[in-house]
């Protein structure tokens, strides 16, 4: 083999076990698993390949598989006790560089099906196929695979805007790497890998609703309440501490942000909620923005129609809880400008301790302003 590059010699198709999984080449007999794996919705919105599944792709999908193998890029089923549970693959991309992607079936989610056949491929790589760097991308919302390449080893290097055309659609992707020496073993996760994977199984299912007592509700953003986010946004008081608000702010602004709340969803770094009365009419928002891990900064206003009655204290306090049991986080963070009476207020009725002043910290209408800090422990909550 040559040093310092992908093999680039023919391969024949290797078998191995690996951490209780088989990686074999494709046959015949897997069809029709693998039919109802990319019939599957979650996969399907994530895969780019053509779909449905049919014609001359499906029927010579076998023999495409050993073509593959033969140019030096190998190709597996994955299975666990004899059966179907994923697929794996390694390709060149560039000199010394191959790209890894894969797929868990619908039935063996949860078990750690990704990460244990990911270790075996690179290492494959690594060591049989002379890759001095493994590539993975996914699109933007595909935590699973987020979390198993973390889990396995990869670094997650950034967001390639456009990254990918799916079926026609321009879609954002992660993109990450790994380097020889850097497979994570079974019992070497990554730091705060816990609250990572409780945050990717939040990103992963539908938001759900939060009772935050008294007939209010946290419940998720929605098309209709962007008339009054507009008119919230707009109102001379919210317009003066939250300097980094458009002036005057549109329904047009409205949407942007909307638009902007489902990609940081997608992305995994913030958690949005609207709160809304005993009527279900639009309160005002109430946010975490994910930053380090385990830590979360808290941002929110009440719509002018809604204040003076104890509402957003009442929904900072129930996010707050939902974040330290839900995403696992360790601390939570607040700022706001210096001045902004109301929302210090609220913050030390849900807990936090404001531990000073920091100068300069945000831009305000005539330049930087300074803004009080503060921090939240699950104990703070009582």
């Amino acid at each position: 083999m040559p040093a310092g590059g992908a093999q680039s010699l023919p391969m024949e198709p290797v078998t191995f076990d690996a951490d209780g999984l088989r990686l074999v080449a494709w046959e015949q007999r897997h069809m029709a698993d693998l039919a109802r794996i990319y019939a599957d919705p979650l996969i399907e919105r994530f895969l780019v390949m053509p779909l449905p599944w049919t014609g001359p792709a499906r029927d010579r999908f076998v023999e495409t598989q050993r073509r593959h193998w033969s140019g030096g890029n190998p190709r597996w089923a994955v299975e666990e006790d004899g059966v179907l549970v994923g697929s794996m693959a390694l390709t060149k991309s560039f000199p010394g560089e191959m790209v890894i992607t894969y797929v868990t079936a619908p039935w063996a989610r949860g078990r750690g099906v990704a990460q244990r056949a990911i270790r075996a491929a690179a290492a494959f790589g690594f060591e049989r196929a002379g890759a001095r760097r493994i590539a993975w991308d996914a699109i933007v919302g595909n935590h699973a695979s987020r979390l198993a390449a973390l889990r396995a080893g990869f670094t997650v290097e950034g967001v390639a805007r456009g990254g990918v055309n799916q079926r026609g659609a321009v879609r954002d992707c992660w993109v990450g790497g790994m380097l020889p020496g850097e497979v994570r073993g079974p019992d070497d996760p990554p730091p705060h890998y816990e609250a990572v994977k409780r945050q990717a199984a939040f990103f992963t299912a539908a938001q759900p609703e939060l009772q935050a007592g008294a007939g209010l509700r946290l419940r998720p953003l929605e098309a209709r309440d962007l008339d009054e986010v507009a008119a919230a946004c707009a109102d001379p008081e919210t317009q003066r501490w939250l300097a980094d608000l458009p002036s005057p702010y549109t329904r047009a602004d409205a949407d942007r942000w909307f638009a902007a709340c489902r990609r940081q969803w997608d992305l995994g770094t913030a958690v949005q909620y609207v709160l809304a009365d005993e009527d279900d009419r639009y309160s005002g928002s109430v946010a975490l923005r994910l930053g380090e891990p385990a830590e979360a900064e808290i941002g929110y206003h009440t719509a002018p129609w809604a204040r003076g009655r104890g509402r957003m204290t009442a929904a900072v306090k129930r996010l707050c809880r939902f974040g330290f049991d839900e995403l696992a986080l360790e601390r939570i963070e607040w700022r706001a400008v210096v001045g902004n009476e109301a929302s210090r207020r609220v913050a030390e009725k849900a807990g936090f301790t404001v531990e000073g002043t920091r100068r300069g910290l945000r831009h305000g209408g005539d330049g930087r302003v300074d803004s009080w800090i503060a921090s939240l422990f699950p104990e703070d909550l009582g």
